[in-house]
């Protein structure tokens, strides 16, 4: 405690002054103790109310006293609580200190974790690619090898086999070994497996090639025989077979022009002996029309003889400028050719223009059935969507059918040359004509020749007897302006008109 001082504050007096002088209203030694009583309130307050100071400082303390005995008495009530929560304080942080040491553990744990995880990622990207790259490589080489390898048993089929659909089988699947094997010959050619099964794909190859050409040339000559049908061999044996062929002009040219040159050469004599055949039964039912002296202007009595006897006019006289029932030989319903069997037992005479429509008939079903089996079987699938394959079919047919249409053509040359018929070679135009369209309307162009040169004959022949008959009318004309005048009509005009109806 301070030592006790008596101030006197301005009015009042005081018993004592500090430094032995007068106090009144001065400056002394308690003023500059004092906090500033300017800048605090509660100084200022005590001051200006004239508080003893000795008594308010005693006072204070007092309270001071209770204020600190009350703390102590608070805090000795509560020292069991304090100490408690100290100790829980104490170990809340030993407990947080261990958390502590465990969370730091933790976190360097997930730190190697994740760098385990950043490698494993790392390692699975990595043998991903890898897959992708060994799928990638497989399939390739499940390519390369479906593509080259060729099973034993079709090696064995190929060369100990049959001859039948198993060994078509087999030679289609040798072909497309071989075919791939072309291809990429200049891609693979590093592969051992190329090197190695090139040589045994060729020696396949010509030992196929080799069986293939017999097999054909074999069932070629079987074509010889005339009793042989032709079509139907066709149809059950080379049609099914064909890939032999194609197999045989891809892989075995020299082969593929034998098979060809030999079935051309036994087709050529095959249908020409046939046509002949047809030819001279058809000539044996013709029936004569028409002669030289059947024209416009003729005599209506008779003709006479070199010994002046009289003959008929004509053999068929009622169809000699009428028409007739001759206009059914331009039926398109009527598409079938006469059969010399049931004709010849029949012994029917017909006009040249039925027989001449029958032989055209004939060789255009032939013809049209032969160029399809061309196109088929001697052209193969590629050439066949080139001009190329349509040119070689077209060659192959021209040897075929040229002695038939010869044959054609003679068969109607004879006729025109002793012929004089206006009507009959009129239909045979009419005939060719009808024979164009059915052609075109097949798309068999190989028979164009044949119609030019029936058109070529025919119409000089036509033009020929039309003009025999105009001068006949020029002669009658003649001899009738000499005559004595007759009031009966001639018979050139119901002949012209009959013609011209």
């Amino acid at each position: 405690m301070h030592k006790d001082v008596d101030i006197v504050f301005e009015g009042f007096d005081t018993t004592d002054d500090c430094d032995g002088g007068s106090g009144s209203g001065g400056s002394g030694p308690v003023e500059q103790l004092l906090p500033d009583k300017e800048n605090d309130e509660l100084v200022k307050q005590v001051l200006t109310k004239g508080v003893d100071l000795q008594e308010y400082s005693r006072q204070i303390e007092q309270e001071l006293q209770a204020l600190e005995d009350e703390q102590l008495s608070s805090y000795e009530e509560h020292e069991g609580a304090l100490l408690e929560l100290d100790s829980e304080i104490r170990g809340c942080d030993e407990v947080l200190a261990h958390m502590e040491t465990l969370l730091g553990s933790f976190k360097s744990r997930l730190g190697a974790i994740n760098n385990d995880i950043q490698s494993l990622q790392s390692d699975s990207q990595s043998m991903s690619q890898q897959l992708r790259n060994r799928v990638v490589t497989e399939k390739q080489l499940d390519k390369i090898i479906q593509g080259m390898v060729v099973e034993p048993a079709a090696v064995r089929t190929i060369c100990d086999g049959d001859v039948n659909e198993q060994y078509l089988e087999c030679l289609m699947e040798v072909n497309k070994k071989i075919a791939y094997m072309r291809v990429h010959s200049k891609q693979h050619r590093r592969l051992k497996a190329f090197q190695e099964v090139q040589p045994e794909l060729d020696r396949l190859r010509l030992k196929a090639s080799a069986r293939v050409r017999q097999f054909l040339l074999d069932k070629t000559n079987d074509l010889r025989s005339l009793n042989t049908n032709a079509h139907v061999l066709q149809s059950s044996v080379f049609l099914k077979y064909r890939f032999f062929n194609h197999f045989l002009i891809e892989r075995h040219p020299e082969a593929a022009v034998e098979v060809r040159d030999t079935y051309i050469h036994i087709m050529r004599r095959y249908y020409l002996e046939h046509f002949e055949t047809y030819q001279r039964g058809l000539t044996k039912l013709e029936r004569v029309v028409a002669d030289r002296g059947d024209v416009i202007g003729m005599e209506e009595a008779s003709k006479l003889s070199l010994f002046g006897a009289a003959k008929p006019a004509a053999r068929d006289r009622a169809h000699v400028f009428n028409l007739g029932a001759r206009a059914a030989v331009l039926d398109g319903d009527d598409t079938r050719a006469i059969v010399l069997s049931v004709a010849s037992e029949a012994s029917s005479r017909r006009p040249f223009e039925e027989l001449f429509r029958s032989y055209s008939l004939a060789l255009a079903d032939n013809a049209t059935a032969e160029y399809e089996f061309i196109m088929q079987f001697f052209v193969s699938p590629k050439a066949r969507q080139r001009s190329a394959g349509a040119d070689m079919a077209r060659m192959v047919f021209g040897h075929i059918f040229e002695p038939s249409i010869r044959v054609g053509e003679q068969f109607l040359k004879a006729y025109l040359e002793s012929t004089h018929d206006v009507l009959g070679v009129l239909l045979c135009i009419r005939i060719v004509a009808q024979l164009a369209a059915e052609l075109q309307r097949r798309q068999v162009p190989a028979l164009d020749s044949y119609v030019n040169a029936m058109n070529m004959l025919l119409w000089p022949r036509f033009q020929a007897i039309v003009d025999s008959h105009i001068e006949s009318i020029k002669h009658m004309a003649a001899a009738r302006a000499r005559a004595k005048l007759d009031t009966q009509p001639p018979a050139m005009v119901r002949r012209f008109a009959e013609l011209a109806a």
